[in-house]
């Protein structure tokens, strides 16, 4: 194997891990975005309004700080 096909297959390699790692990342906002809807359920008027969704998304986005938020608050 030459240089380049070692080079090509690290890089191969290595989108896949960012592709894997990403695909993780938007699955657990996803689950972190249902979790503040179903929470909003729970404790609010029982109906999720646009403002509900905007934070339940925006919390979804940086979930990990919200993990650490959360377990600050409680």
């Amino acid at each position: 194997m030459s240089s380049e096909d070692i080079g090509a297959a690290r890089t191969a390699r290595g989108r896949r891990r960012w592709l894997i790692a990403l695909c993780l990342y938007g699955a657990l906002a996803a689950v972190d975005v249902a979790a503040h809807l179903r929470e909003d359920l729970r404790i609010g008027n029982k109906a999720i309004d646009y403002g509900d969704v905007a934070v339940a998304v925006a919390a979804g986005l940086f979930w990990p700080a919200d993990l650490v938020a959360h377990a600050l608050l409680h």
